[in-house]
């Protein structure tokens, strides 16, 4: 790979889709690409493709995951259509390691002198890994691109060398090198809104399965108001991403955006994908009420989950006037010592309940994450997790297996006691499976406890509240109803299986 050429065309690049077999296949708008886009869109001739938006599925034999949306083929079709200069493809989550490495090497195939750049939670805190066993990637930009990605492009327009960039990983003489991600953008406003013409939003919409599968409406547009947590839960590297601090965007620049989506391209609905939206409530409060006073007249959901611990009645019920019609609640465990010891969640148990049933009594639905087979974790404390569950009656709940995930807590402490396999590998983790094995139980009988736990609350559900779970799941269902129950069915299988 030659550095001296000029770099005139930047494509973009979401990996095509990849879920366990039988499961909802969710495309939403890429924020990441979107707002990487932004950024560069005044300089370079960007182009994206999202490997998601295709109405095609195949899954290969003997494997637990099937693909949709386009093939890798079909993808370098478009690269080669457009012949740009870099191609950068994002890594959201370690299971799609494999297809942006195989994009990779078929970009290098075809044409050496294309620079290869990847980035997201994966490569960034694997990417000493990366560089060592795969040449076919020639730069890695650390957490936060947006800053880091336009440096290195214009670095290399410039005729200089790009070592100098914070959190980047390159090649320099046949070894590599990784400059540690130390600066973050502290200025969100800054930040053009996202290059949502870039993307086919017709496409998102007639396929309507958005980040949090259910929505009021097939006009949806996520939200992120804020980079960060302040919480240290041990399962999630957010903290470690962002580089433990919490940013904001202020009030005034989300409701413009909020403006803009609604004025521009007609969206009906704000899915707010934040870890932390209500952590500081002056100004969370300033965004219910803007939402009020402007008149935008759209409905909105928390499916990233919502830091309860920082809401109150009051708030909760400003939410509900600015048009918030679900909150999740990421309660993961119904056990108050696990939260405190083991998970590190700074959540109070009783106080959740109190306000959960102020979000019932405002007619807010409920939804919630609940996650188990922490190492120190009983099987008498996941059975009271899976009561809590069920003595909250919530109006759906996704039960999820603790996974050791690149930079968390929780994989350094399941590599020191022993409580992953040789053979385990980053890229089968996904958290509809389980990989721990304790000395309180195996792998296999947390998947089995949590997959029944999934199946039969949900579908219990519909018995015991059919108004609520048809009101929730009805739109799913008739959009996509062989999916609907066939994700039911695999479960299910899955159980026996076990």
């Amino acid at each position: 790979m030659s550095l001296s050429r000029k770099i005139k065309k930047v494509m973009l690049v979401f990996p095509p889709g990849k879920v366990l077999k039988g499961h909802f296949q969710r495309c939403e708008l890429p924020m990441g690409l979107a707002y990487l886009a932004a950024v560069l869109k005044d300089d370079f001739q960007v182009k994206v493709v999202d490997g998601r938006a295709a109405f095609k599925n195949y899954a290969p034999k003997n494997s637990k995951w099937e693909y949709f949306g386009l093939k890798p083929d079909e993808i370098l079709d478009k690269i080669k259509e457009f012949s740009p200069d870099v191609v950068g493809i994002t890594c959201i989550s370690s299971f799609h390691f494999p297809e942006v490495l195989q994009l990779c090497a078929m970009i290098k195939k075809l044409n050496k002198s294309i620079i290869t750049v990847t980035g997201g939670t994966h490569p960034t805190f694997l990417a000493d890994r990366i560089m060592r066993d795969h040449k076919e990637i020639d730069f890695i930009v650390l957490s936060e691109g947006e800053r880091s990605f336009k440096d290195l492009l214009v670095k290399i327009n410039l005729g200089e060398d790009p070592k100098s960039i914070n959190g980047l990983a390159y090649r320099e003489n046949g070894f590599f090198k990784i400059n540690p991600k130390t600066e973050y953008i502290e200025n969100l406003d800054e930040l053009p809104f996202p290059a949502l013409e870039l993307f086919p939003l017709d496409f998102y919409a007639k396929k309507n399965i958005p980040f949090s599968i259910t929505s009021k409406s097939r006009k949806i547009a996520p939200v992120l108001t804020s980079r960060g947590c302040v919480a240290n839960c041990v399962f999630c590297s957010s903290k470690n991403y962002w580089g433990r601090q919490y940013r904001m965007r202020s009030s005034g620049n989300v409701l413009d955006e909020i403006e803009f989506l609604v004025r521009k391209y007609n969206f009906k609905e704000i899915q707010f994908i934040d870890d932390n939206l209500t952590q500081d409530k002056a100004r969370a409060e300033r965004i219910f009420k803007g939402l009020i006073e402007r008149n935008l007249d759209i409905q909105w959901s928390t499916p990233n989950g919502i830091a309860i611990w920082t809401l109150d009645e009051r708030m909760l019920v400003l939410m509900k006037r600015s048009g918030c019609y679900e909150l999740t609640v990421a309660f993961e465990s119904g056990d108050q010592e696990v939260l405190n010891k083991i998970i590190k969640k700074p959540l109070n148990l009783e106080k959740a309940k109190k306000l959960v049933m102020k979000m019932k009594q405002i007619r807010l639905q409920v939804n919630s994450f609940f996650i188990s087979g922490f190492p120190g974790e009983t099987k008498e404390q996941i059975k009271r997790t899976f009561d809590f569950a069920w003595e909250m009656d919530l109006d759906s709940a996704w039960f999820f297996m603790a996974n050791p995930t690149p930079g968390s807590e929780l994989y350094e402490t399941c590599i020191k006691k022993g409580y992953i396999k040789d053979d385990f590998d980053f890229e089968n983790i996904e958290y509809g499976l389980a990989h721990i094995d304790t000395e309180d139980f195996s792998s296999k009988e947390i998947e089995k406890m949590v997959i029944y736990q999934f199946v039969f609350y949900n579908i219990g559900q519909m018995f015991r509240h059919p108004v609520r779970f048809f009101k929730k799941y009805l739109g799913i269902i008739l959009r996509h109803p062989v999916r609907s129950f066939q994700m039911i069915w695999v479960d299910i299988m899955r159980i026996i299986n076990r």
